[in-house]
């Protein structure tokens, strides 16, 4: 019986197919409000579907390539390497680098993990990577150790695919097994819950049109409801719309139209709205501002904002992905003598000025030479003299070299010229 048969049989009852013990594998489940939170619901709150697509974007739009490790510590891009082309340009027959990426990306930010079978053809060990969804995916450790993955697709039979044929990326993971990634929506569900909740209500409110903008008061009472209608109707045909705002009202028979403002109640409810956005940013890691929440950010902070998400959520998760590519698609003797590297060079650029300052500092010590600044900047490298060349600023010596250095240069010395006159 092959280890195939064997964990099948093992696995054979452990597939949830009930709905609530799926939803519970998906990351979800139902909250103190009574809503029902899974990936898929929490995508409906506006700040979630941005913090997503902001984190999904950023690591598919990165530059990314296989690299040939060398001797002096090194590395080079290695083009003609299979699993580059994979990688950066064809994933799969459908899909582009960029659009697997950021499916990959988009999974394991909503729940933690992400995985793509391997396929291998043509002598290839990777050909082609098919992404799988995370909520049909059951990570176990088999007897041998590694990991194995029940997949249970849409139309077809359930089937396991072990780790050698599996590409994945696992999240936080603290939990009793020591395999099953922690779910960002299911360990945060009470606050996307909260956020939920206020988008219902505010909807509910302006369907049930309970938000009024004033009242018309009046002494006395009209005759019946049919003058009563034909007053609202006439209100309305004057003053209601866009095309009737700033018009001057004409009020008859004593009658007083009173505004009704914000209540404490509606700047409650704003002010909960802009505190659940705060509270998802957090789970996601992503600034405040690129939320489009700019209350407390200004023209000095943002860019220092962009740094820290830089440093502390997308530079983490790009060492995951690489790391986890390295164990996963790279084989034989590739193991040993290339890497999967992201460049975040980038991403960690300031202003222009900013720019020119470190260019110009890497210049004169000796760290970057001529063209590669220009490489760095986009631009492509020149075949002037010199270009390649590394230059440093000679103005600052130790003492005791003074008196070489002006020698090489074929200056005189104070020594020299004391020599002379005596």
């Amino acid at each position: 019986m092959g280890i195939l048969s064997r964990l099948s049989e093992q696995r054979a009852s452990a597939h949830p197919r009930d709905p609530v013990i799926a939803e519970w594998f998906s990351g979800g489940g139902s909250s103190v409000t009574g809503l029902s939170v899974t990936p898929d619901t929490a995508m409906r709150v506006t700040a979630v579907y941005r913090a997503v697509s902001i984190l999904s974007q950023t690591y598919a739009s990165l530059p990314l390539g296989v690299y040939r490790q060398l001797a002096n510590g090194g590395k080079e891009r290695d083009r003609a390497h299979p699993l580059d082309e994979v990688l950066t340009r064809s994933p799969n027959r459908w899909q582009t680098s960029f659009e697997w990426r950021e499916m990959m990306s988009g999974h394991f930010a909503l729940r933690g993990r992400c995985y793509s079978e391997i396929i291998s053809t043509g002598g290839k060990a990777v050909a082609e990577l098919i992404p799988l969804h995370p909520d049909r995916i059951k990570p176990f450790r088999a007897p041998d150790g590694y990991l194995a993955f029940e997949y249970t697709p849409a139309d077809g039979p359930r089937r396991i695919i072990l780790q050698s044929e599996m590409h994945f990326m696992h999240g936080l993971t603290v939990g009793a097994d020591g395999i099953t990634p922690l779910s960002p929506i299911g360990c945060c569900r009470e606050a996307i819950a909260l956020a939920l909740a206020t988008e219902e209500h505010g909807a509910r409110l302006f369907r049930n049109g309970t938000r009024l903008g004033g009242v018309l008061k009046m002494p006395g009472r009209l005759k019946d409801d049919l003058a009563r209608k034909d007053l609202l109707k006439s209100w309305k045909e004057a003053y209601s719309g866009v095309q009737n705002s700033g018009k001057t009202a004409l009020l008859e028979e004593g009658m007083a139209w009173e505004s009704l403002g914000m209540t404490n109640e509606d700047a409650q409810f704003l002010e909960s709205r802009k505190l659940q956005n705060a509270e998802i940013a957090r789970i996601f890691g992503v600034p405040l501002h690129m939320l489009s929440d700019l209350d407390r950010s200004t023209n000095n902070n943002i860019e220092h904002q962009g740094m820290e998400y830089v440093t502390h959520t997308v530079r983490p998760g790009a060492i995951r992905r690489e790391e986890c590519m390295e164990r996963d698609l790279l084989a034989g003797s590739s193991a040993r003598t290339h890497c999967i590297w992201f460049d975040l060079d980038g991403l960690m650029r300031g202003d222009s000025a900013a720019r020119a300052s470190f260019n110009g500092t890497m210049l004169q010590n000796g760290v970057f030479n001529r063209n590669e600044v220009r490489i760095s900047e986009g631009k492509n490298p020149s075949d002037a003299p010199g270009m390649n060349d590394y230059t440093v600023q000679t103005n600052m010596a130790m003492i005791q070299l003074l008196e070489a250095i002006n020698k090489a240069a074929g200056l005189k010395t104070e020594k020299d010229t004391t020599n002379e006159q005596a």
